[in-house]
């Protein structure tokens, strides 16, 4: 049986392994490497004028000094990926889980050895919006003042809608969830918090841009930062589409593709990953529709969640991001009493093999290619090449 001592060490390996993935595709690459729909949606900033999703982009062109923003957005992609990992591993070793917990953890279709590997995720807005969600519990986590507290959650959720109002809708319920379970002083702390956010999103909703400010973003970026992005349309031209334009895309993407019920397997997987790791008995888990009904009449907020979904084709992106919300939500809740694995046990090399073998899209389900082969391959063969440069 596997020790923990080997687990820890296959942990160890597997958070290295990955900072060099990421580290090769972004500091150290002359060239994109990662979607070209990304590095546009990163470049969005304010033309002249506030429009929705330009935070990051405004950061980027303020710390850039030579009018080439491609090594600037690689060097915050790759800063924010080490604080992911950072405030994913506090958040793992205050709640005490075991050395079993910590690597199934790792190596899920959602950990970051799938996201390094397969080249997805660490470059998209919502790890900078998982960030602020993660900074946003440990001040609960280290049971912070309550003003404090109050602080740092509504300046991490404006943040977040700037980022990312899609994100965000599906981070703040979870917020005003937690915060309903773990603060005493709840009702009074979400009277301030709810009206503050819910006009953040009112204002991005007036300003959510248009085609001339599409345009001037685009005119605005060197020839170098534009040769990158080899997509049209792109997040950039994106800017001035409506709900109805994202629904029309939903329904051709979705729907007539034959991929909706595809997605099936994605919810799944979630909720199994989360089952096996937090070692919750499947017999005493049963769904009741009267509790059902009662929490989403408590808890309305969240169905934004399903109305997201409809209007949206970005369905990768979302499961992903409810698993780790759901993760990091439930570390929270638990504090560290959170059952603990101690042995190996058939479900748990199931979900590895699975997780080896599986890739969780970022957006649309694709049906071609050996993406999992290929990419083994080319590790492989690098560590191939690297021993042998050490050999002569």
């Amino acid at each position: 049986m596997i020790n923990n001592k080997t687990i820890n060490l296959s942990s160890i390996i597997i958070y290295l392994f990955s900072i060099a993935q990421v580290a090769k595709r972004t500091i150290f690459s002359e060239t994109l490497e990662y979607s070209p729909w990304s590095f546009s949606e990163l470049l969005i900033s304010y033309p002249d004028q506030f429009i929705r999703r330009g935070f990051i982009g405004e950061i980027v062109q303020i710390i850039d000094n030579d009018g080439v923003l491609y090594d600037t957005v690689n060097l915050i992609v790759f800063i924010n990926f080490l604080i992911f990992i950072l405030l994913s591993f506090i958040f793992i070793k205050l709640s005490k889980l075991s050395s079993i917990q910590h690597f199934l953890y790792l190596i899920s279709i959602f950990g970051i050895l799938n996201i390094s590997m397969f080249n997805q995720y660490f470059h998209r807005k919502e790890m900078f919006v998982l960030n602020l969600f993660l900074i946003t519990l440990l001040t609960l986590r280290f049971k912070a003042n309550e003003n404090f507290t109050l602080i740092i959650s509504t300046i991490c959720s404006i943040l977040m809608i700037l980022i990312h109002e899609g994100i965000a809708m599906i981070s703040i319920p979870f917020i005003i969830y937690v915060f309903k379970k773990k603060l005493d002083n709840s009702k009074k702390f979400l009277n301030i918090y709810k009206p503050i956010v819910l006009l953040v999103f009112l204002t991005i909703i007036i300003t959510s841009g248009s085609d001339s400010s599409s345009r001037v973003i685009w005119e605005n970026l060197s020839e170098f930062d534009k040769n990158q992005i080899v997509i049209n349309p792109n997040a950039i031209t994106a800017i001035g589409w409506s709900i109805f334009d994202s629904f029309l895309n939903t329904t051709q993407v979705l729907i007539f593709s034959g991929s909706m019920f595809l997605w099936t397997f994605y919810f799944f997987i979630s909720g199994v990953t989360l089952f096996v790791i937090f070692n919750i008995n499947l017999k005493e888990f049963y769904f009741d529709y009267s509790k059902a009904k009662s929490f989403l009449i408590k808890e309305k907020y969240f169905l934004i969640i399903p109305v997201l979904f409809i209007v949206g084709f970005d369905w990768g992106r979302w499961i992903f991001s409810l698993f780790q919300l759901s993760f990091f939500s439930y570390l929270t809740l638990k504090g560290n009493t959170i059952s603990k694995i101690t042995k190996w046990t058939i479900p748990i090399f199931i979900l590895v093999i699975v997780s080896i073998f599986t890739i969780m899209p970022e957006c649309c389900l694709q049906m071609s290619g050996t993406v999992i082969s290929s990419n083994y391959y080319r590790v492989i063969k690098s560590i191939e090449l690297t021993l042998m440069e050490f050999i002569k």
